[in-house]
């Protein structure tokens, strides 16, 4: 080698070395940058934030370990020697990052899905549920713990014999010292059998004390130990809770009677076309179809208070499209509203054409409650659809569907028929039997129930319930009951029953408290979605494809069949839909997959489309007006007042909900006065007086959370509500002197 080389290769070796070390140095500045990050992102500004969230997201709790990880993984490339052995360690550090969050999440999973993936993040939930969905959960744990302790053992050379070995031995120290003086107490019992006298004289101290404790303490029954055979398994003190019922009162509750709604017209013939007006249709509808070449005969009628439906027999050699292209002009000549061929009629071997009526009737609930139909089913959530269009009348079952999509345009009858659905359940289910969950975004309709009985919401107190008016609290609601499913299946698998109905009939051969079922009902579900749509749609999809085996139902409204708010995700798991008059055939596909709801009347004129069936049955829904809904909710309020168990889902106290908001109560209560002294509220004020910009983010974030102050979209200035904040500390700090304004 020449001597112009030899210097070529230090030059260059030296340059790798500098380049090395820059690097190196950079890489140790990454590291120390992402520990402060992640450790104190309150104080690292926007960056802090984001990278705590990404952290969070991917690794859940795991996450705090990362920059110690990855410090490891700066180090072992530092190293000089074996430069495969480095990078091999380097990826073994990040690789029991992974496994310590699947650990995490498997373990988390055993109490909540939602702990699952908050515990082990993204990364972690996926890689357990698989190695769960392969193994089973104990499977997936050891294998997981397996994985973890060993890449723990190439990385530090950890001598699991020797601590295994000295662990055993000390387990083994600990079991000899248990075992002799189990035998000394076991001798001192022997001896203190043979002295009765003396523990005779115990034994009435004891009974003093138990005695005095009772006193003072009436709720506690205190037992106590007595010498002689058959007392040898008694504890010292054994305490019970006196308590009440079992939560399912309601004997004194009556239903509803049916007198409360308008009966109907007396006339079996109301609204149904007369002999001559039904053979005059039936020749202009051959007449017609003749003249377009088509050979068919009208075999069959079914008139009906609202539509007569016309059975068609096609000649030999007719094919049934060419009936169903001739909609328009059938329509044109009979002088009809719109008309809807059923080209063929589901199990017959006709065209049925269906013609609304001239003049149709009204029609009323209750002939739809008095019916056999309804009166001879012994389900909680049947309700009265209708008269079909054989002029039967139609019930549905809630239960079975077990999810309702309704859709309509406005003056379609849609909410007419939201109140028939209730009304239907309040007539025949008590409190202890159904709730609802009722959320009305228009504050139109469904306020009408305010103080119902059967009114529920899992956030708050009976005392407190109402109907949900805002669409954020809607979007918290509905998570709620998301949680509510979820402790539900668990506890069902605890007792080893598939559905609510095995899990009530055990509950009362036991004697135990059932369980309810909750109907959630959404009357504009597009205004949820134009404000909270992904943590709607979310609730939505699990509730609809899970809910079911608890006895939780939804029942979703819009009068805007659009894509964006009957979504694909929220269409597949609601296969039973009621379509009332749309504008366009567009619509009309959204809702039903199909058209047919454009040609529809209008006033409770429906198809509905059962879970299974191949096409929607055409229905005059029945009517209910406002007046009776009031009779009945002010019967309902005579009966019983909203009464359900407190649930993991609410509340307990004040306390608690600012400890999970990371607020001290006393703090709290001091930034209530502030802001009352004040009378503004912004982060420069709060930090100023708090002293920290993170205490002044966790206060504000807090009096956002209980309503006590509101900013309007587009704006930057906050609203308070003076009169809340003075409530509030009445109510949770009357310790702290209220000076209120005039």
């Amino acid at each position: 080698m020449s001597p112009s080389a030899g210097k070529k290769n230090s030059a260059r070796n030296k340059n790798s070395g500098y380049a090395r070390v820059f690097w190196w140095f950079v890489g140790l500045g990454a590291c120390l940058y992402i520990a402060w990050l992640t450790y104190l992102p309150a104080y690292s500004g926007r960056a802090g934030v984001w990278v705590q969230s990404k952290l969070d997201f991917l690794l859940g709790q795991t996450g705090y370990l990362f920059p110690v990880f990855s410090l490891y993984f700066l180090l072992e490339l530092a190293k000089k020697n074996y430069p495969l052995l480095r990078w091999i360690r380097a990826f073994f550090s990040l690789l029991s990052l992974v496994f310590l969050a699947s650990l995490f999440s498997l373990i988390a999973g055993i109490f909540s899905s939602l702990w699952a993936q908050r515990a082990g993040g993204i990364v972690g939930f996926k890689i357990g549920t698989a190695l769960m969905t392969a193994f089973g959960r104990f499977g997936g744990v050891l294998f997981t713990l397996i994985f973890f302790l060993a890449a723990l053992h190439f990385l530090f050379r950890i001598p699991w014999l020797k601590i295994l070995e000295s662990l055993l031995k000390k387990l083994a120290a600990e079991y000899r010292d248990w075992r002799k003086e189990h035998k000394v107490l076991s001798a001192q019992i022997e001896a203190a059998k043979k002295e009765p006298p003396v523990i005779e004289i115990a034994s009435a101290n004891e009974e003093k004390l138990a005695e005095k404790q009772d006193k003072q303490s009436p709720q506690i029954e205190i037992s106590t130990p007595r010498s002689g055979p058959g007392n040898e398994k008694k504890g010292n003190v054994l305490s019970r809770v006196k308590g009440g019922g079992d939560g399912n009162g309601n004997s004194s509750y009556v239903l509803p009677s049916l007198e409360l709604l308008t009966p109907p017209q007396p006339s079996a013939e109301r609204g149904k076309p007369s002999a001559e007006t039904i053979a005059a249709a039936s020749s202009v509808l051959e007449a017609t179809l003749k003249s377009f070449g088509v050979d068919a005969r009208v075999t069959g009628v079914s008139p009906g208070p609202v539509l007569t439906r016309y059975e068609l027999t096609p000649g030999a050699g007719v094919k049934v499209s060419s009936i169903a292209g001739l909609e328009n002009d059938i329509a044109l000549a009979l002088k009809a509203k719109g008309i809807r061929i059923l080209a063929p009629i589901p199990g017959k071997g006709v065209v049925g054409i269906e013609i609304p009526n001239s003049k149709p009737a009204m029609v009323y609930l209750r002939e739809i409650l008095e019916s056999p139909a309804f009166i001879n089913s012994q389900r909680s959530l049947l309700f009265g659809l209708g008269l079909s269009a054989d002029g039967e009348p139609k019930t549905a079952d809630l239960q079975t569907m077990p999810h309702l999509l309704v859709a309509g345009a406005t003056n379609s009858g849609k909410s007419i028929l939201i109140h028939s659905i209730i009304a239907s359940i309040l007539f025949a289910a008590r409190p202890d039997e159904v709730k609802f969950v009722l959320i009305d975004p228009k504050r139109l309709e469904l306020t009408f129930y305010e103080g119902i009985p059967h009114l529920f919401d899992p956030t708050t107190s009976p005392d407190k319930v109402s109907v949900i008016t805002s669409p954020k609290d809607a979007a918290k609601v509905l998570k709620a009951v998301v949680r509510l499913m979820e402790k539900r299946y668990e506890r069902f698998q605890l007792f080893g029953v598939r559905n609510i109905d095995a899990y009530n009939a055990l509950a009362l051969k036991e004697g135990r408290p059932r369980e309810f079922f909750v109907v959630v009902i959404i009357d504009e579900l597009a205004d949820l979605m134009l404000v909270t749509k992904d943590s709607v749609e979310d609730s939505i999809q699990r509730l609809t494809q899970m809910a079911r085996a608890v006895g939780i139902h939804i029942v979703l409204a819009t009068q805007r069949p659009s894509v964006d708010v009957i979504t694909g995700v929220i269409k597949a798991n609601l296969p039973c839909r009621i379509a009332l008059q749309v504008i366009s055939k567009v619509d009309s596909k959204v809702i039903l997959d199909s058209t047919g709801a454009d040609a529809l009347q209008g006033k409770g004129d429906l198809l509905y489309l059962a879970a299974g069936a191949q096409r929607p049955e055409r229905c005059q829904g029945a009517y209910v007006s406002e007046s009776e809904i009031s009779k009945l909710v002010a019967y309902l309020k005579t009966q019983a007042k909203p009464d359900y168990p407190m649930l993991d889902t609410m509340t307990k106290s004040a306390e608690a909900d600012l400890s999970a908001l990371g607020v001290e109560p006393l703090e709290f209560s001091q930034a209530l006065k502030l802001v009352l002294e004040r009378r503004r509220v912004s982060q420069d004020l709060l930090k100023s007086h708090f002293g920290s910009s993170a205490r002044a983010t966790n206060l504000l974030s807090a009096l956002e959370v209980k309503e006590l102050i509101h900013k309007p979209e587009g704006s930057n200035h906050w609203e308070i509500h003076f009169d809340q904040i003075e409530d509030y500390l009445r109510r949770h700090f009357p310790q702290v002197p209220v000076q209120t304004r005039d």
